[in-house]
């Protein structure tokens, strides 16, 4: 569940848009040295597979590395899972070092603090349970053996479940160097060999598809589905690496852009998952301007 460590990063042959900077976006432009253009946020909205469900063991939180968070994950006895913060609120303990987890909650292994799967405490040992206390989870799910987490603004709600793909469960995760954006167009390009998929187009159920005897599609802001039914997973783990797992199939090489009509549209597609469709929480305020406000 934790990803390698940085010295197994893969970085040769990742397709970089402007020739080798990482982080750069199409149509952006250098100046004094720096990148300009249009703002790509490193962690997209929306499903990625996180691990192997068989990988996550029953009652326990493992450590987890994704969207640039230590995370924890756990498996529920009924079969579920949870991906949460692996910071304790109350007073930082490391939830993944004794933490428990079964079907109604988490426990904490330092006071024993318990809070439900939506994150709400509901247990502070023997004193009163404080309703502004919570603790940060994503929104999981368990689908074919895989174990989702959904990426969005705090407290946001996909708007469906994770996707059912079928086929085996992924292997172990590679990390490679680059956007999430990025490493798919290179995966996508390792498919293109094959002269007659010479456009795409987005599907009856939103997927981007390419038109042609492979049969490829991306379901999603991190998954590629390939002929056959086998899958490859793209998950952020910081802001400049991605882990990548494979279900069917060896991980492969990511590469140049080849078919740029094809890939040119798929990052015009992809651009919907840039931003959240939840609105942003409104900071809290205090002192006499707060008052006011919550008078109000």
């Amino acid at each position: 569940m934790a990803v390698p460590g940085r010295e197994g990063v893969r970085g040769e042959g990742v397709p970089q848009p402007d020739g080798g900077r990482r982080g750069a976006h199409p149509g952006a432009r250098r100046r004094r040295g720096r990148v300009t253009g249009p703002h790509r946020p490193p962690f997209p909205v929306g499903w990625f597979a996180v691990a192997a469900a068989d990988e996550v063991p029953e009652g326990a939180l493992v450590p987890l590395v994704a969207f640039g968070q230590d995370l924890a994950v756990g498996r529920t006895p009924a079969g579920g899972a949870l991906v949460a913060h692996a910071t304790c609120p109350h007073l930082g303990a490391d939830l993944t070092v004794g933490g428990r987890i079964d079907d109604d909650g988490v426990t904490c292994p330092l006071h024993g603090w318990c809070f439900s799967h939506s994150g709400a405490c509901t247990s502070a040992g023997d004193g009163p349970v404080p309703e502004a206390v919570e603790l940060r989870v994503w929104p999981t799910g368990v689908s074919d053996g895989t174990v989702w987490a959904f990426h969005g603004r705090s407290g946001e709600e996909p708007a469906g479940a994770p996707p059912g793909l079928g086929g085996p469960p992924p292997g172990p995760a590679v990390e490679v160097a680059g956007h999430p954006e990025d490493v798919l167009v290179g995966l996508l390009a390792g498919q293109l060999a094959d002269p007659g998929a010479t456009h795409g187009s987005v599907g009856d159920d939103g997927a981007w598809v390419v038109n042609g005897p492979d049969g490829v599609r991306v379901p999603g802001p991190g998954t590629l589905v390939l002929s056959g039914g086998s899958c490859i997973h793209v998950t952020p783990v910081d802001g400049f690496t991605v882990a990548v797992r494979a279900s069917g199939v060896t991980v492969p090489e990511p590469r140049a852009e080849g078919n740029r009509t094809v890939l040119a549209g798929f990052r015009d597609w992809y651009r919907r998952f840039d931003r959240s469709s939840a609105p942003a929480r409104r900071p809290a305020r205090s002192g006499r301007s707060g008052r006011r406000q919550e008078r109000l």
